[in-house]
């Protein structure tokens, strides 16, 4: 019974008969197989294309030998966003290269991975020639009423272009979205003129200066649908609708999509708000019980296979209950903020992590920390909280301390269980307490 990979061999052997160009991928991005189509489109990646290559390799080849000088320095983002565009593609885009314009699919495969297919369309029309025989790419003058009737009835903007792309017709609602009173206004303009044009007057703001850049690139890559910011915070989604009609014109669609945009963006904020709000604490902001355990397990993984070891600090507020029950629950609230504070400002290091695990109990998590230079850091914590005092009127100074577990894994420790490390910070814990508190113990 044939394998899915011979079977995939076999559809892109029939795909070179068919001058089809492909080129298969896995779920990570890295290349499976090609076809010989895909290197006579892209002979800049003959002899250098290998099985597991990643498709950013496979980006940069194509960028090196299609990039002018100075958009050198922008290739790394171009690649991210080639990335994003294979992953995501969910229609056909064409593009210019090598003296045709290609029309380019990709397709997912699931938990395999996806596939992308190149043909040529048409091959592309020198300047001279249009000009010595125009009965071969006729130049529209204007635009047959009845298309125009109907094109004006759209709530959308249409824009109409040759196939220079410059401007040849635009609807009223193009018109009034960028800004123009009159279609004479337009020109024979190109659509990036006009874009510039609109934002002539007004401030420009990191959205009109990422929508040139997007214009820039879509000269390569045209057909893919994108968006751009307008004026007056307005947001407008354009599609190229090229290819379309037989005398080499094209439209452009463009949907104004403002309040939709807004929308997502407060949706946007509002999930990663309620993402915040589902890994922290209400009362101290430090991560909670639910977010230690998630990075506990990660991290107790992490230093197993790189053999590296792991300290957890569990550190608890002596006699809290106490300090409740004679100052008031305000009272407690504030020393565990004020506590919470210490923590953020001492813990520095941004791959350790700083959680309220409970109640009054508080734990540092502390990868690549020795035991001995966890219980030096937990010293130094103890001693920051001895010298805090907290207290009004009703209160007077009161002093706070606390008491501090210190535990580190290391070695055959990780063939246990996470919960090992935690078991091991309190016990010590315990016996800081046991001793009489406002001490640090070490499992």
């Amino acid at each position: 019974m044939p394998t899915f990979d011979s079977i995939l061999r076999i559809v892109a052997l029939a795909l070179d008969q068919l001058e089809v160009a492909v080129c298969v991928f896995d779920n990570r991005g890295r290349t499976v197989l090609w076809n010989e189509t895909f290197l006579q489109f892209f002979p800049e990646h003959a002899g250098h294309v290998y099985a597991g290559e990643d498709y950013r390799e496979n980006l940069r080849r194509f960028y090196l030998q299609r990039l002018p000088q100075d958009e050198l320095p922008s290739m790394e983002r171009y690649i991210e966003e080639g990335v994003q565009r294979h992953h995501s593609q969910q229609r056909a885009f064409e593009f210019d290269h090598h003296g045709y314009r290609v029309r380019v699919a990709s397709l997912s495969f699931g938990a395999f991975g996806r596939v992308r297919l190149w043909r040529k369309t048409t091959p592309l029309l020198t300047g001279m020639q249009d000009r010595i025989n125009p009965k071969l790419t006729p130049l529209p003058g204007r635009i047959l009423p009845d298309t125009a009737m109907a094109l004006e009835s759209l709530a959308d903007g249409i824009l109409m272009v040759d196939e220079k792309d410059g401007t040849l017709w635009a609807n009223h609602s193009f018109l009034r979205l960028y800004g123009l009173s009159d279609i004479k206004d337009l020109g024979a303009r190109r659509f990036d003129e006009i874009y510039a044009a609109a934002w002539q007057h007004e401030e420009p703001t990191a959205g009109y200066t990422t929508g040139l850049s997007v214009l820039k690139e879509r000269q390569r890559f045209s057909g893919a649908p994108y968006v751009l910011a307008l004026p007056r915070n307005r947001w407008v989604r354009i599609v190229e609708l090229r290819g379309t009609q037989a005398n080499g014109t094209s439209f452009f669609s463009h949907v104004d999509i403002t309040t939709q945009w807004r929308q997502q963006e407060e949706l946007k904020q509002l999930s990663l708000h309620l993402e915040s709000l589902a890994v922290k604490d209400a009362l101290t902001g430090l991560l909670n019980r639910r977010r230690f355990d998630e990075v506990l397990e990660a991290e107790w993984r992490r230093a197993h296979h790189s053999e590296m070891v792991l300290s957890l600090l569990m550190l608890d507020v002596d006699h809290f209950k106490h300090l409740n029950d004679t100052h008031g629950h305000p009272f407690g609230d504030e020393v565990l903020k004020r506590f919470a504070t210490v923590l953020a400002g001492r813990i520095q290091r941004t791959d350790s992590l700083v959680a309220r695990y409970g109640g009054e109990e508080f734990a540092v998590l502390l990868p690549g920390t020795a035991l001995a230079d966890a219980a030096q850091l937990a010293e130094l914590i103890r001693q920051q909280v001895e010298t805090m005092s907290l207290g009004n009127e009703q209160t007077g100074l009161v002093r706070i301390t606390i008491s501090i577990g210190v535990a580190c894994a290391s070695d055959l420790a990780f063939n246990a269980s996470s919960s090992m490390l935690v078991d091991m910070a309190d016990r010590a814990l315990y016996e800081a307490k046991r001793k009489g508190r406002n001490q640090v113990a070490c499992s």
